[in-house]
């Protein structure tokens, strides 16, 4: 085995560990790398190295306030990446989010805890990627969860997990969401009482989050790295350094190492691992290190004269992910969260959560979401609709599975002018057939990547967007919100920042609908698939068992080994995948 260590388990300067030996280093601690760090040091033979490039998460207190997260966007907690300018939305750049400590992305996100569509795993399998079903995959998704029901949305529990680390509930929930639930069953949209089930997420529901019974985040970094996890001899987590760097031996054959730096103009450290080196960096980070490492496409590396370990032409290829465009609609006064923004009011809500972990800012800031299919006709069966059908592709994992996702947020996502008041509803495509790519602009671990969507770049997206668009509209003319919205009749001023929610959903054209969606469409940050596994290296980077085609003792355990999308909100389902490999992990080292 590798070393033991009797000092603390937070480290932050490298240079305490060159002359240490590990049996595992988990590259990335976020959603899968807290998990893989756990698990694998349950095992006190094992010596494992968790390497972060940002900080802890123990003393963010905006993260562990669940209606506080979106503070953190645009933060030290938060790469802060932008996209190239995407064709399709009028050349604008994108912000593309994604978690800079402890927990990653799940320490700063909407708290959303969703199995996806079985099916979405089935086509895994389908694919020839043996254990990946949703048999497969289910026991890890209950292994972790540890559910507290409420009763005010009884569930059937045999489908949730009660016995694990992570806590996951039906929180608070505001007035507008739960009318808008009702409003969406009057378009003909079934209520379902719980989407994590082997029936699916079609319907309307409320979210369940990630929020523990004293009404704090349960991020992956606060369930499965705990105090009596640090305090293990065999785990070592070293903070705030950049793995610059995978180290190979002589002939290329195999992942010995790591590099790490704590800025660009620091010095370089290099630690080794006798078993293996496991990337867990997240669906950026990840593949950016393989192509810094010389594992990528050659003729891409060699222009950046990068020495080339490994031809893998995928990496950074195959970039899933779902675009959103918020809708906001004029709310009465009252009836909202936005009276948050007067930091006078703000304080009751901010000290009941301070002294009972209760109340508003419990909210995950989207209570409630429908799930419905793009070609479903008893939905979209008007003339403006059918207009967008000829346009639809199918790009569902089958039959029971969403394409389309609407959210409802009770605030504007957008700043208003005080006191107005906004109610947010949030179409989503969450199986887009447009997929993009990121690649490196230079050899520097410092640079960032180019990053590149290519959101909506497939028309069948965009009428598949207005679909959801239009059905965000008739929702919100519901008579349930009809007390708590101050709608307009019809609206085509596209400068007002209710547009288009004051418009008539009958009679919006679809030209002007295409527009205000190019201008204004943004991303969830569910970025996936620049790793994918498939079952040869002619089409994937990594294979079923999420080793590095050709590389031995190296493997990928994130998103980003998604061979296709998940149709919803993907932190669960990393969890399973990180869940089920540090089983077979821990499997091989008997």
């Amino acid at each position: 085995m590798g070393a033991s260590f009797s000092q603390s388990s937070y480290v932050s300067d490298a240079s305490t560990l060159v002359d240490q030996h590990y049996d595992y280093i988990i590259v990335g601690g976020g959603t899968a790398g807290c998990v893989l760090a756990s698990r694998l040091s349950e095992d006190p033979s094992l010596s494992v190295l968790l390497v972060e490039a940002g900080g802890s998460h123990e003393k963010e207190t905006l993260s562990k306030i669940p209606l506080a997260a979106a503070q953190l966007l645009k933060s030290q907690r938060d790469w802060c990446y932008m996209t190239e300018p995407q064709s399709a939305l009028n050349g604008r750049k994108i912000n593309y989010a994604r978690g800079k400590m402890l927990g990653g992305s799940a320490s700063i996100n909407a708290l959303v805890y969703q199995h996806c569509s079985p099916s979405d795993f089935d086509e895994w399998e389908s694919k020839g990627l043996v254990g990946w079903g949703y048999s497969s995959l289910a026991p890890y998704l209950r292994k972790s969860e540890k559910f507290t029901p409420n009763p005010l949305y009884p569930v059937d529990i045999k489908h949730r997990g009660t016995a694990g680390v992570w806590h996951t509930t039906y929180g608070y929930t505001h007035d507008i969401c739960d009318k808008w639930m009702e409003a969406a069953q009057a378009v003909g949209i079934t209520r379902i009482p719980d989407f994590n089930t082997p029936q699916g997420s079609l319907g309307v529901t409320k979210f369940v989050t990630f929020v523990d019974q004293g009404g704090q985040r349960s991020s992956p970094a606060t369930a499965f790295l705990t105090k009596d996890v640090l305090k293990r001899k065999n785990l070592t987590v070293l903070v705030n350094s950049l793995t610059t760097r995978i180290l190979f031996s002589d002939d290329g054959s195999r992942a010995i190492g790591i590099e790490v730096a704590a800025g660009e103009t620091s010095p370089r450290y290099q630690i080794s691992a006798s078993r293996e080196i496991i990337l867990a960096a997240g669906a950026v980070n990840s593949p950016q290190l393989l192509m810094l490492s010389g594992i990528g496409h050659k003729e891409e590396l060699g222009k950046l004269n990068i020495p080339v370990v490994k031809h893998l032409p995928h990496v950074g290829k195959n970039l899933l992910d779902h675009p959103m465009v918020p809708v906001i609609f004029r709310a009465k006064d009252g009836y909202t969260l936005d009276y948050m923004q007067n930091p006078i009011k703000a304080i009751p809500v901010m000290l009941r959560w301070f002294l009972t972990g209760t109340g508003p800012a419990t909210s995950n800031g989207g209570e409630a979401v429908v799930f419905v299919r793009s070609d479903d006709k008893t939905l979209f069966n008007s003339k403006v609709d059918d207009e967008d059908g000829s346009g639809l592709i199918d790009n569902t994992s089958g039959p029971d599975a969403p394409d389309l996702e609407i959210g409802i947020a009770p605030a504007s996502f957008r700043p208003l002018p005080r006191p107005k008041n906004g109610m947010t509803l949030i179409p989503i495509l969450v199986r887009p057939v447009s997929t993009g790519y990121l690649s490196l602009v230079s050899s520097s671990p410092f640079d960032k990547p180019s990053i590149n969507p290519e959101f909506l770049v497939n028309p069948a997206d965009m009428s598949m967007m207005k679909r959801g668009v239009r059905l965000a509209l008739r929702t919100a003319r519901g008579l349930a919100l009809k007390p708590m919205l101050d709608l307009k009749p019809d609206s085509n001023d596209t400068k007002d920042i209710y547009y288009p929610g004051d418009a008539d959903p009958e009679t919006i054209s679809n030209a002007d609908l295409e527009e205000w969606i190019r201008n204004n469409c943004e991303t969830v940050n569910h970025c996936a698939g620049t790793a994918r596994m498939g079952t040869s290296e002619e089409d994937s980077v990594v294979d079923h068992n999420l080793k590095v085609w050709g590389i031995n003792n190296l493997r990928v355990v994130d998103a980003s080994v998604f061979p296709t999308m998940v149709s919803g909100h993907p932190t669960a389902p990393v969890v399973a995948i990180a869940e089920r490999m540090s089983d077979l992990i821990t499997k091989d080292t008997k």
